[in-house]
């Protein structure tokens, strides 16, 4: 799952290179994706709507105007580039909006409708992971239509997180939505430990939620789970700028210990990767730094699966092996690596591995273990 669209424009306050594009033009190539998005919710809401022939022509050109302006940010120089996941994540969303468009202009509108439904939460992931140090406000963008959980997926993905928390938690008291509680939970719990980054406002906001006796069981519990995490952080000292990536992997290294009374810590989890990100973005790590930090953030994504973080282990283990080959931290992003997808092509019937994952997982392994480039043999 890698991501992005409005990324750029959430970062908008921190101040980039005179070879660099302004704040303003990076913030006005983001506008543009803002009008075909807001055109496109009531249809990627409503299947029926996206696939019905007489909406064609209004979906095909606002399509056409999010790859284009999408494709625009490729080719913008940014220092984000730098970052790890950063360029994959703008790939990877160029090639859904790619891939979407062109299943649609095939006649297969059912499937361009499934792929675009991943284009609000892979928004939204991002946001939420890389240092986000400024939002804002502008409900009119938001379509009358939608429901309450597809305003809130909007909102999310356009960095109105102030809303986005007002429409979530109303979400929770709607027995419509039932289904999707831990969705909801685990939205704002992301939006608590990597956007407002207040754990007392944040354990007063999970209590409240709490108290309501509203929550199945199973989410009441999990919410409990993370009050105790919320609790910790509310009385941790203040971090120093210097420590940021130290203090990060303590906090994964806790967060993902497990036992037989006790479940991972998902808030440490969440707080210990946000620093790493902060450590990475800063610029300023050692080689040695900054391949822990790539490979402390494979290690804790592959216990965050349902935080929206799906496919983000894979692309941060990849991303330790192929920059740092024959290192430490390369041999144990493989091994988790290999372990994630021989779980993945494993059934009742055994291990089935297609033909190019085999060759790409034979390719990692002998990057991984300093072994002679991988070549097949013909």
């Amino acid at each position: 799952m890698k991501n992005q669209k409005i990324l750029i424009a959430a970062l908008l306050s921190l101040t980039l290179p005179a070879a660099i594009p302004s704040a303003e033009e990076v913030q006005s190539s983001m506008q543009k994706l803002l009008t075909p998005l807001r055109t496109l919710q009531p249809f990627l809401a409503d299947e029926d709507k996206f696939t019905d022939d007489d909406n064609t022509d209004e979906i095909h050109e606002q399509l056409v105007a999010l790859r284009r302006d999408f494709h625009s940010l490729e080719r913008m120089p940014t220092h984000y580039k730098s970052q790890p996941g950063f360029q994959e994540s703008v790939k990877n969303v160029a090639e859904l909006l790619d891939d979407a468009s062109r299943r649609f202009d095939e006649g297969r509108k059912e499937y361009a409708w499934w792929r675009l439904q991943r284009l609000p939460t892979d928004c939204f992931s991002c946001h939420a992971t890389y240092k986000v140090s400024s939002q804002y406000s502008n409900t009119a963008m938001v379509d009358e239509s939608l429901n309450p959980l597809e305003r809130a997926r909007f909102l999310m993905a356009t960095r109105q997180f102030a809303e986005a928390k007002k429409t979530l938690t109303a979400a929770l008291e709607d027995p419509s939505y039932r289904l999707y509680d831990d969705q909801i939970l685990r939205s704002l719990l992301l939006i608590e430990t990597r956007i407002s980054k207040d754990p007392k406002e944040s354990l007063a906001m999970f209590r409240a939620i709490l108290k309501s006796d509203k929550l199945p069981l199973d989410d009441a519990h999990t919410v409990e789970r993370w009050l105790k995490g919320l609790e910790a952080w509310s009385k941790a000292p203040p971090l120093r700028e210097a420590n940021k990536l130290a203090s990060g992997e303590r906090l994964i290294r806790s967060g993902a210990t497990r036992g037989i009374d006790f479940a991972q810590d998902d808030v440490a989890l969440l707080r210990g990767t946000a620093l790493v990100h902060e450590s990475l973005e800063a610029g300023n790590l050692s080689e040695a730094q900054r391949r822990k930090a790539i490979y402390l953030l494979g290690f804790a994504y592959s216990h965050l699966p349902h935080f929206f973080t799906e496919g983000w282990d894979e692309l941060y283990l990849e991303k330790c092996i192929e920059e740092f080959p024959n290192s430490q931290e390369a041999k144990w992003a493989y091994d988790i690596y290999s372990d994630k997808v021989m779980d993945e092509f494993t059934g009742s019937g055994g291990s089935n591995l297609p033909a190019e994952v085999k060759l790409h997982l034979e390719d990692l392994r002998k990057k991984a273990y300093g072994e002679k480039e991988f070549a097949p043999k013909a």
